[in-house]
């Protein structure tokens, strides 16, 4: 099976856009990163190369429009993200779902939900780190979630 990346200079601002439009939304008065009953909102300590968090949150392990590239490592604990990144990303990728571009995109590896060194990573300690992959096409031109496996690292 064939693949080409399918994200041009149109899709990188229509990516951008969702994610700022999304982090935009969080500071509005009244926005609030926990509802009653939810964990309490995460802190991050220190820097992206050397740092920690506290109450991570999961990023899901997929949606309409995405998933994480490892469903494995996504249950190893390895996509933990502060809840301000991770509202963003979910809402980035709610507003790419009303997109005509139908693209199918995927998430690599975040953190630990504690943060800290995350090897190979040199970053992903502080919970504000995420790994996007390119979305790509298959020879149909239909946009198909990036194959990744063990064997294609």
């Amino acid at each position: 099976m064939a693949f080409s990346i399918g994200a041009g200079e149109g899709m990188k601002v229509v990516f951008r856009k969702a994610i700022i439009v999304s982090a935009m939304l969080l500071f509005l008065p009244g926005a609030s990163l926990a509802s009653a009953g939810e964990a309490p909102a995460s802190t991050c300590y220190g820097t992206t190369s050397n740092g920690r968090l506290e109450n991570g949150v999961k990023l899901p392990a997929q949606g309409k429009n995405f998933q994480a590239y490892s469903l494995i490592l996504h249950g190893a604990g390895r996509t933990y993200v502060h809840s301000a990144a991770q509202q963003v990303v979910v809402n980035a990728y709610r507003t790419l779902e009303q997109s005509p571009l139908g693209k199918a995109f995927v998430y690599g590896e975040t953190g630990w939900a504690t943060g800290g060194r995350f090897k190979p990573h040199k970053t992903h300690q502080n919970g504000l780190s995420v790994d996007f992959m390119v979305p790509v096409v298959d020879e149909k031109g239909t946009s198909v979630p990036l194959p990744t496996s063990p064997f294609n690292k």
